[in-house]
């Protein structure tokens, strides 16, 4: 009997986690390109860091990182804002920052550039989706 409590806790374990992990989204790094301007390297470094801090699981920090580089590559329009957006909806979504999420997701949408890694992401869908 203890055996089977077991085997339907892990199964029940498993039906809760599954949908979660469905929506894991990795952070995504910016291409490095030959001649960038410094402000492109800047907002490079400032997504790494981000993406370091989220690693460790240092969302606060990583969302402090994130928003310099989002708040910058808006502010000069650089075609680094999808990417920069992108992360910066993952960190809200999993701080609970629903409405940043859905602000962030959207801008990413708006400036990803066809990068299929945001356009394809379930996370991103299941936000944007929302708003129709």
């Amino acid at each position: 009997m203890k055996l089977l409590s077991v085997f339907v806790a892990i199964l029940f374990g498993l039906g809760v986690l599954l949908p979660i992990s469905s929506f894991a989204e990795k952070l995504i790094g910016l291409p490095r390109t030959e001649g960038s301007k410094s402000f492109d390297m800047e907002i490079n470094q400032l997504n790494n860091i981000g993406i370091k801090h989220h690693s460790l699981n240092e969302l606060d920090r990583a969302d402090e990182s994130l928003r310099k580089a989002s708040n910058l590559a808006q502010q000069l329009r650089d075609p680094s804002l999808g990417v920069t957006s992108f992360n910066r909806a993952i960190i809200s979504h999993q701080l609970g920052k629903k409405k940043d999420a859905l602000k962030y997701f959207n801008l990413a949408k708006k400036y990803a550039r066809g990068n299929l890694r945001i356009l394809n992401s379930k996370l991103l869908e299941s936000y944007t989706d929302k708003t129709k």
